[in-house]
């Protein structure tokens, strides 16, 4: 779903306000109305802002929902729809606008006792005004080693810090511009959803988890595990517990990329993170630093040696709202680098409609101007009888 170019600090504001409609649709498309609805309960009880998560919402999803209670969610449909509507302005240039995304869902449990299976299926039926792509297609079972660990098949969420796949940045430029470096021929799929099978174990304070994952295309790309396919074991260590707001770990990759005219990019990647949820007043932060290795880049470039660092501060503005300002800097080790900036807000309009606003700036560039509403809506009643309008 991401579109990935190598560019140069001059170049990148050429390209923001194409890549920004791309991401922005895709993004904070991963709350859980239905979860919200069964329970009775506030998003903010799992998220800092939607889709981000808080230590607790990082915890249902790394164990594949399985710590919630089947038979509560029972109470509501699985299916929910989403409708985000974005906007991009780089001046002098005109606006543009994005209201042709319309995404399905369909998320939860069953298996007794306890919640054995779980599964999530995303399907886009509209994309930025074209024929919608899959985004999520998995089934996990939850109840290896005493309910510790939990494996995963299908489309999925490859093993990486969370803020990678749900943050709420508009393009999530400062957070995912690492994860997608492109080396020569290689782009790396460090934050993608792809077809594979991933082993997660959570007991206490640790997260560990390791996958082995290949294409990240439709429902077509479920058996793609031939040569011309990027294979990647990717895997993450982590200080992680549901009720402490810091977190702190390691991921790390290693893959073989097809090149073009042959052979192949035998790559691995090193990256170290920490955050810390913003609660009693002070802050929050996340930052992270990577380190690649490309022996073979293609395009007749020799080895090569990328690395990227960000960071972002946010804080929450009243019980509804967040504002956040990040950087990010990237080197391809090929000679190209890239200086990016943003400045975010958001605003909990009410239960399932936000706002957010984007200010991205890149050097030698004006600054681009990039928002969202996103809109969710349960298939089942609005309110639940025990919770009013957040």
């Amino acid at each position: 779903m991401r579109t990935h170019r190598k560019i140069g600090p001059l170049s990148f504001g050429s390209v923001v306000a194409f890549i920004t409609i791309t991401l922005a649709v895709s993004k904070p498309a991963q709350a859980m109305p239905n979860f919200a609805q069964a329970y009775g309960i506030k998003c903010s009880e799992c998220h800092i802002q939607i889709p981000a998560l808080n230590a607790y919402g990082r915890y249902v999803q790394r164990t594949g929902y399985s710590g919630l209670n089947p038979h509560v969610l029972e109470r509501e449909s699985p299916v929910w729809v989403d409708y985000p509507v974005g906007y991009s302005q780089q001046p002098p240039g005109p606006a543009s606008w994005d209201i042709g995304s319309l995404g399905v869902h369909a998320d939860g449990a069953f298996g007794t006792p306890g919640s054995e299976w779980t599964y999530h299926v995303q399907q886009w039926i509209w994309q930025q005004s074209q024929a919608g792509g899959l985004d999520t297609a998995w089934v996990a079972y939850n109840n290896f080693f005493d309910g510790s660990g939990h494996i995963f098949a299908g489309k999925l969420e490859v093993p990486a810090p969370s803020e990678f796949s749900q943050w709420f940045d508009v393009t999530g430029l400062s957070i995912n511009s690492s994860a997608e470096i492109t080396v020569g021929e290689h782009t790396y799929e460090l934050d993608a959803n792809r077809w594979g099978y991933k082993f997660a174990y959570l007991r206490g304070s640790l997260d560990a988890e390791v996958s082995y994952v290949t294409s990240s295309a439709d429902w077509a790309g479920f058996n793609d595990y031939d040569w011309t396919q990027d294979k990647t074991l990717q895997y993450k260590f982590a200080f992680a517990n549901r009720g402490n707001p810091l977190e702190f770990g390691y991921y790390g990759a290693r893959g073989s990329w097809p090149l073009t005219e042959g052979g192949f990019d035998q790559y691995y990647t090193n990256g170290f993170y920490a955050q810390r949820d913003p609660i009693n007043g002070v802050p929050g932060f996340l930052t992270t630093y990577q380190m690649n290795h490309d022996g073979n880049p293609g395009m007749g470039a020799p080895p090569a040696g990328s690395n990227g660092v960000s960071y972002e501060l946010y804080d929450n503005i009243g019980s509804r709202g967040l504002v956040a300002v990040g950087e990010q800097f990237t080197n391809d080790g090929l000679g190209n680098h890239t200086q990016i900036g943003n400045v975010d807000a958001s605003y909990h309009v009410t239960r399932f409609i936000i706002l957010y606003a984007e200010e991205a700036l890149s050097v030698g560039q004006k600054p681009t101007w990039n928002g969202l509403i996103w809109f969710a809506l349960p298939t089942g009643p609005l309110w639940p009888s025990n919770l009013s309008p957040q």
